[in-house]
């Protein structure tokens, strides 16, 4: 190979691996230094189907966290790995025959 095709490769390496940081560093915004809690309570009123998740829907993390929240009156932290969109986009959470509400906060 000459020259000319070995700084084409370099460069386009170089372009590739910006590319790729950048992008991990956009999808885990809600990850490692945020501080996230989750509180679950049991729903007034009808949730609508869109703004429901089922319990057998979540992931095992996302259960466990859900299930700790249920069985206390404060809210629990969420670990750093869990990524918590789906509470916060649904709002609810149907568990057996009750439906919960979710609220995340986020510091």
């Amino acid at each position: 190979m000459d020259r000319a095709t070995w700084l084409l490769v370099g460069s386009l390496v170089a372009l590739l691996l910006a590319g790729g940081g950048i992008c991990v560093a956009l999808t885990g915004q809600n990850t490692g230094d945020t501080t996230a809690t989750l509180d679950v309570s049991p729903a007034d009123g009808t949730a609508t189907a869109n703004e429901t998740v089922a319990f057998d829907d979540l992931s095992p993390a996302r259960r466990d966290t859900f299930e700790r929240a249920r069985n206390t009156t404060d809210s629990v932290d969420v670990p750093s790995t869990v990524s918590y969109g789906v509470f916060a986009n649904y709002g609810y959470v149907r568990y057996g025959n009750r439906t919960y509400e979710t609220a995340v906060a986020v510091a």
